[in-house]
């Protein structure tokens, strides 16, 4: 199994494709670039090869292997260490900005099933190295990743060092302080009167972390007075499907309509993505979104949202009823933190990963989508199943089609004879048929052998037909 390198960040399949050794050298590669941009911003001074004056903060998620690549990543890092333990990856990228670091790293595959695990890079603000950055962290690695440990010990590591510059580095943990930091982060969202009526909505939520650092969630909820149930809370212990989607939450929707609950959320496992089922159905990532945009754009001063290309247009259509500004960006989540901050806009997200951003935060962060909804819920005095009947209608048929990663620049050449008006990114193969519905195609970049497929429209016909159409097209 190959290990999957892209600005998104690193992942493999723990002690195949990615071992303690690919780990080590990793993070060498990591520091390397901070010590590099740290002597370029420090006037005066050179600092390459010294360390000293960095701190990094590590977070993992909840995978068995966690710690093994941790303690990896460790030792190769010459440099002071925040180590927060088990954290969500909105809660590590708090931390970089919380204790003032320089970066960090966090210790995830994310949406990857338990097997996997990889590394998330982060720069200075909290929000993932931006893409060229990540390109020099990959290309450093490559160039080492062939050397054995003695070489790479002794021409890295700890070269021209004697023991006179050998320092000890320092390693804090962390693990309470930012756990009640983060807590108080996402409660600060809210204003007094929005925690009243919530406190006063007496809303009953079941939470899904599926062993996952979404665990948390259940503290923040209580302290809003929310009657809690929570399952498969016990950190490392998987019961379904990593990625949360209609197939793996279904039997969520009998447990709300069992237990009399307002609606269910469940999360994956480093929990910047969320997905809602009701008594009766999913809530998608597309349409949390667009509730959420609808709430922030209503009384926002800068009326602008940033989404990647492969959100619905439901959310454009919420753009329109605010006059707001509707701008697109390729998929990766860092393109979209980066073009928010460049427009100032109140909110953005990728519909298509489930889950909103919304400044200062430099990610999608389920948790705090969850806690936003909760405040319309309260606001509107509507459950959730009303709130979406209030958005536009939009069929959103998502597929993953198993295919040679080296076939894909001939099957988009294919593809690209056969739609006409196709607007394609670096990544990305957009196909607008008309002003409400397209058809989009795209090479995972966590997963190297997945093609996805998506289509929306309004019609549901339309949509299966659109999908049918796609697939053909494919083979």
């Amino acid at each position: 199994m190959v290990l999957v390198e892209s600005f998104s960040g690193i992942r493999g399949i723990y002690d195949d494709s990615l071992t303690e050794q690919v780990a080590a050298r990793y993070a060498y590669s990591y520091l390397t670039l901070l010590k590099n941009k740290h002597a370029r911003t420090t006037s005066g001074t050179n600092y390459v090869g010294k360390s000293k004056n960095l701190k990094i903060v590590i977070g993992t998620d909840t995978r068995t292997s966690r710690d093994i690549l941790k303690n990896a990543v460790i030792e190769a890092l010459d440099c002071d260490v925040i180590d927060i333990g088990i954290a969500s990856t909105p809660m590590t990228e708090f931390a970089v900005r919380h204790f003032k670091a320089d970066g960090g790293i966090i210790i995830t595959a994310s949406h990857n099933e338990p097997y996997w695990n990889g590394f998330k890079f982060l720069d200075k603000d909290g929000a993932v190295l931006r893409p060229k950055d990540m390109e020099k962290v990959i290309k450093s690695y490559n160039k080492i990743k062939a050397l054995n440990d003695e070489n790479f010990l002794s021409k890295h590591i700890y070269k021209n060092k004697d023991s006179k510059q050998i320092t000890i580095k320092k390693i804090y943990k962390k693990y309470n302080e930012i756990n009640n930091a983060y807590t108080d982060y996402i409660l600060n969202f809210l204003s007094k009167g929005d925690k009243n009526k919530i406190e006063d909505s007496r809303l009953k939520v079941i939470i899904d972390p599926n062993g996952g650092t979404g665990i948390i969630a259940k503290t923040i909820l209580k302290k809003l007075n929310i009657k809690v149930h929570g399952i498969n809370m016990k950190h490392g212990i998987f019961n379904r499907t990593i990625e949360p989607n209609e197939s793996s939450l279904f039997y969520l929707s009998n447990l709300v309509r069992e237990k009399n609950y307002d609606f269910a959320a469940g999360f994956d496992c480093d929990a910047d993505r969320i997905e809602i089922m009701t008594s009766k159905n999913l809530v998608s990532g597309n349409q949390l979104l667009a509730l959420i945009a609808d709430e922030i754009l209503t009384d926002a001063k800068n009326k602008a949202i940033v989404v990647n290309d492969a959100t619905s247009s439901v959310v454009k259509e919420i753009a329109k009823r605010h006059d707001a500004m509707y701008i697109e960006t390729e998929v990766g989540e860092i393109n979209i933190v980066d073009k928010m901050y460049e427009l100032n806009a109140p909110v953005g997200g990728e519909g298509s990963s489930s889950g909103v951003i919304i400044p200062p935060s430099r990610c999608r962060d389920g948790i705090l989508t969850l806690v936003y909804l909760l405040k319309i819920i309260a606001d509107n005095k509507k459950n959730i199943n009303e709130l979406v009947k209030s958005l536009p209608e939009y069929y959103y048929i998502k597929k993953n089609i198993k295919i040679d990663p080296k076939k894909y620049s001939k099957i988009k050449k294919k593809l690209i004879n056969y739609y006409k008006n196709c607007k394609t990114n670096v990544g990305s193969l957009k196909v607008n048929l008309d002003d409400d519905s397209f058809v989009w195609f795209r090479v995972s970049k966590t997963e190297s052998d997945i093609l996805r497929v998506i289509v929306d429209s309004p019609n549901k016909k339309k949509a299966e037909a659109m999908m049918k159409e796609a697939l053909s097209s494919i083979k």
